[in-house]
């Protein structure tokens, strides 16, 4: 997002001007770079909020084995799908998509019979798709949190389960006055 200002400014003049309850439009807005805006503005200008997580290890092995049959290629049984898996954690479907695509050209195809794929052929462009550090996921889990107001749930729930049987009331203190006999 090179200048989210101007993008704003647009959306902005539209929702005033043409956007109506009665309008029939979706708007989709996406962002890889969340701390760029403003989480506030983010949430009050879209009604509805649907969060895309990173694949889990069982969907990022289905993932590589689609695409890789999906991109032409073939694998044995042998092949170490599960450590393809475990490798590629924090790297989104698309990267992985690619980097299947990469590994399968036209010329490498053909020679699959002669040299089945082995899994040092995938790790090297891998590691040319972007990855989402630890630090970049923690910004991304406290955006989605914020727009779609699962942190304030979550921080119910958990006040509510911590067993102090206040429901997560600060004012409230269990048990209360003791009665004097």
């Amino acid at each position: 997002m090179k200048n989210p200002n101007r993008i704003k400014k647009a959306l902005t003049k539209w929702k005033a001007k043409w956007i109506t309850d009665e309008t029939r439009i979706t708007i989709v807005g996406c962002t890889s770079e969340p701390h760029e805006g403003s989480k506030k503005e983010f949430k009050k200008f879209f009604d509805k909020s649907i969060y895309f997580p990173f694949p889990d290890y069982t969907t990022r092995r289905l993932m590589w084995k689609v695409f890789i049959e999906n991109a032409g290629g073939r694998l044995k049984p042998d092949f170490q799908l599960s450590t393809l898996a475990h490798i590629s954690e924090g790297y989104s479907a698309g990267s992985i998509k690619k980097t299947c695509e990469n590994v399968l050209t036209k010329f490498r195809k053909e020679r699959l019979d002669q040299r089945p794929l082995t899994l040092a052929e995938f790790i090297g462009p891998l590691s040319l798709c972007g990855c989402t550090m630890d630090d970049q996921w923690k910004e991304f889990q406290n955006f989605t949190g914020f727009i779609t107001g699962d942190d304030k749930r979550r921080t119910a729930i958990e006040a509510a389960n911590s067993g102090d049987g206040d429901g997560g009331d600060p004012k409230k203190k269990k048990g209360g006055k003791k009665k004097k006999k």
